[in-house]
């Protein structure tokens, strides 16, 4: 479950701290105002980290894996011209950065990307699979223990 989500200069967004609660969470604006990239970016983080998870030899995530994993699909999900693109254009190169805060700590992930980038770069990456600690939730639900 995301606990928390941290960008700076994403799209629209010069800066955004959402604090999320485990029950129900709401975000409203007006139309263009940003909201369906604030619910994309830790689609994508949990998508991409669901999809390496399942794989049969997953192995500990390792930041290759994730910077090319995550920029692909974050470019698949926005459609942007290229990964750059989701930077807060200004004068000059931007840079985005993002953090992402889960309940479960080795699920959490720091990255950022600049106007020119290709490539995400990974500055805190999980210990953890998504769907590795799904797996073992499951089987503690199932065993008790």
């Amino acid at each position: 479950m995301l606990k928390s989500l941290n960008v700076k200069n994403l799209t629209v967004f010069a800066e955004a701290d959402l604090e999320f609660s485990p029950g129900l969470n709401v975000i409203v604006g007006e139309n263009g105002a940003g909201k369906t990239h604030l619910l994309k970016v830790p689609y994508c983080v949990l998508a991409t980290s669901a999809e390496e998870g399942r794989k049969p030899n997953a192995a500990t995530p390792t930041k290759a894996v994730m910077q090319t994993k995550l920029s692909e699909k974050l470019v698949g999900v926005l459609r942007p011209e290229s990964l750059g693109r989701l930077a807060r254009r200004r004068m000059g190169q931007t840079r985005c950065e993002i953090e992402c805060r889960f309940r479960d700590a080795k699920l959490n992930l720091d990255f950022g990307f600049s106007t020119r980038s290709t490539e995400v770069t990974i500055t805190k990456q999980p210990s953890s699979w998504v769907d590795k600690e799904l797996r073992q939730s499951d089987r503690y639900m199932e065993t008790g223990a």
